[in-house]
């Protein structure tokens, strides 16, 4: 099996699940698209990871140490590109749930997910103003 490296340049994605299997397979499935993931197992060591370099994030709404809308609200403040750019994942099919993603005006991907839909829900949030879609290399 190849080991799917990003080229240099590709659309660097933060996932924030504390989940390590979850991450470990939307790695794999990123990656095999042409982007660059990193992972956070819970939102301390997301805080650590954000930069100027994440052109996305996925982030899963219940975790154990941080609500994933809260996280969001923090992470947009520091780095806003990112209020435009996340995706939330999500398994809570709650009212609660909805209107805590709902109040971010992000997207979100129920789980389970396709591969598929994940990366043209990546893809499509990475568009840019012209239309054209991001390439991950």
């Amino acid at each position: 099996m190849r080991d799917w490296i990003a080229t240099p340049g590709s659309p660097r994605i933060l996932i924030v699940d504390d989940e390590p299997a979850i991450c470990a397979a939307l790695v794999q499935v990123l990656r095999r698209a042409g982007f660059d993931p990193i992972t956070a197992h819970g939102t301390p060591e997301a805080e650590s990871l954000l930069s100027d370099s994440i052109s996305a994030m996925l982030l899963d709404l219940r975790m154990a140490h941080m609500r994933g809308d809260v996280f969001y609200f923090l992470a947009s403040a520091r780095h806003p590109r990112l209020r435009r750019n996340t995706i939330f994942m999500t398994g809570d099919i709650s009212p609660d749930g909805e209107r805590l993603i709902n109040q971010t005006g992000c997207s979100v991907l129920w789980k389970p997910f396709h591969n598929t839909v994940l990366v043209d829900a990546v893809r499509a949030l990475l568009a840019d103003r012209t239309g054209t879609q991001a390439v991950a290399r």
